[in-house]
């Protein structure tokens, strides 16, 4: 019978983090922090339309409550506009948080990132070909953090799937 190497009970050591992975890490800290971009750059390209919103909102309340003013309905919208904001926000913290299980060699969360990485790219391409949606700059810097966003996302999964790091996340179930 031979000694362990390490006590009885004691964690095994992790394996070092490959450099692709440190990589992919940093870009889809970039594909987090563009995503953060194209959320307040989105909601800066709806705000001169916000008065259209309250007022489709104040038409379509007023048949069912004709005691609607449109003063509600604006604040309806605006309340709208801050939860979206609240909620990307929200989604880019727990995006923060998948990608510090994937440093840590989980593949479910390498999973995960590979599915919301492979929509990224392809809202990405559709983002390539939205002429016609630019309106203002802050839609045209909106579309711009979308592209940006597919090409960190389409590097982060390239590089998770290399040989190196697929080792790394197979040890990582053990």
């Amino acid at each position: 019978m031979t000694n362990p190497p390490r006590p009885v009970g004691a964690a095994p050591t992790p394996a070092p983090m490959p450099v692709d992975v440190g990589t992919a890490r940093q870009l889809w800290w970039g594909v987090v922090g563009f995503g953060v971009v194209q959320l307040i750059a989105s909601v800066l390209a709806a705000l001169p339309q916000r008065r259209t919103f309250a007022q489709q909102v104040f038409d379509q309340a007023k048949e069912q409550d004709p005691h609607v003013t449109l003063a509600s309905a604006e604040l309806m919208v605006t309340l709208a506009y801050v939860i979206a904001v609240f909620l990307g926000l929200g989604v880019a913290v727990l995006a923060l948080l998948i990608v510090h299980q994937f440093a840590r060699g989980k593949l479910w969360a390498r999973t995960l990132l590979t599915v919301v990485g492979a929509w990224l790219v392809v809202i990405g391409v559709g983002a390539l070909f939205a002429f016609n949606s630019v309106t203002s700059a802050a839609s045209l810097v909106a579309g711009g953090a979308a592209i940006v966003q597919a090409v960190l996302a389409g590097g982060a999964i390239y590089l998770a799937h290399r040989p190196e790091p697929t080792a790394y996340f197979q040890m990582s179930r053990r």
